[in-house]
C-alpha cells in the first residue's frame, strides 16, 4: 500500500489552493468539504489532510493567499503617474472592484453575508490583519502612527468593505453594467476622498481610468 500511495500524483500548493477556490466558488464557505476540494484537484483526501489539519485551515489559507494576490494586483494601477494620495484612492478603488467581481465573493456574499463580513472586520482574523497592514502601507502610510494613522485606516476599511464584499446583483436587465459599475467606482471614489481630507472634485481620481 505505501508503495502505491508514493507513487499518487501529489498536486502543488497552488493546484491545492485553485481547487478550494472553485469548490468555494461553487458551494459557499459553509457547504465545503475536504471531498469537493480534493475532487477538484484530482487528489485524494488524505493527501490534503498530510499538509492542512482541516477544511477550515485550507479554506483559511487559500483565501487568504488570495486576498494577499488581489490586493497586490490592485497596486498596478494603469495610466499616468499619480500624485500619491491620488493613487491612494485610486488603488482601493481597484481592489474593491476585483474583490467583489470576484467568483469567491460574489457566492460567499450570498450565502453567508454575515461571516464573509465578519472576516474583514474582526480585528483578530488573518484577513483584517492583511487588509489593515496593506492599508497602512500603502492608503494612509503619509499619516503619523498611532491614533491618527488607526482612525483613517478604520474609517477607509469600513467605508470601502460594503463596496469589495457586496458584488451587483445578477440581473438580465443589467442593459448597461460598465455604466453600473462606474458608478459603483465614482461612489467609493467620493467616499475616499472624505475619509483622506482630500477635494472632492480632484481630477486625478475619474473611474474611467481604473480598470
Amino acid at each position: 500500500m505505501s508503495g502505491t500511495t508514493s507513487s499518487v500524483w501529489q498536486p502543488g500548493t497552488g493546484t491545492v489552493y485553485r481547487a478550494a477556490l472553485g469548490a468555494l466558488a461553487e458551494r459557499g464557505p459553509r457547504r465545503v468539504g475536504v471531498t469537493h476540494i480534493a475532487r477538484q484537484a484530482q487528489c485524494n483526501r488524505s493527501q490534503l489532510y498530510r499538509n492542512w489539519r482541516s477544511t477550515q485551515a485550507l479554506i483559511r489559507d487559500a483565501t487568504l493567499a488570495e486576498l494577499k494576490h488581489v490586493l497586490d494586483v490592485a497596486r498596478d494601477v494603469p495610466g499616468p503617474p499619480l500624485p500619491p494620495r491620488c493613487l491612494a484612492v485610486r488603488v482601493v478603488v481597484r481592489a474593491a472592484r476585483l474583490l467583489r467581481e470576484h467568483p469567491v465573493v460574489r457566492t460567499m456574499a450570498v450565502t453567508d453575508p454575515e461571516l464573509t463580513h465578519g472576516a474583514v472586520l474582526r480585528p483578530t482574523t488573518v484577513w483584517h490583519a492583511t487588509a489593515w497592514s496593506w492599508l497602512c502601507r500603502h492608503v494612509t502610510a503619509h499619516l503619523p502612527m498611532g491614533a491618527a494613522q488607526d482612525a483613517v485606516t478604520l474609517a477607509v476599511l469600513t467605508t470601502a468593505l460594503p463596496y469589495a464584499l457586496t458584488p451587483p446583483p445578477e440581473s438580465p436587465d443589467r442593459s448597461d453594467p460598465d455604466s453600473e459599475r462606474a458608478s459603483i467606482d465614482d461612489r467609493l471614489s467620493l467616499s475616499l476622498h472624505l475619509c483622506l481630507d482630500l477635494p472632492a472634485t480632484c481630477p486625478d481620481c475619474r473611474s474611467e481610468d481604473v480598470r
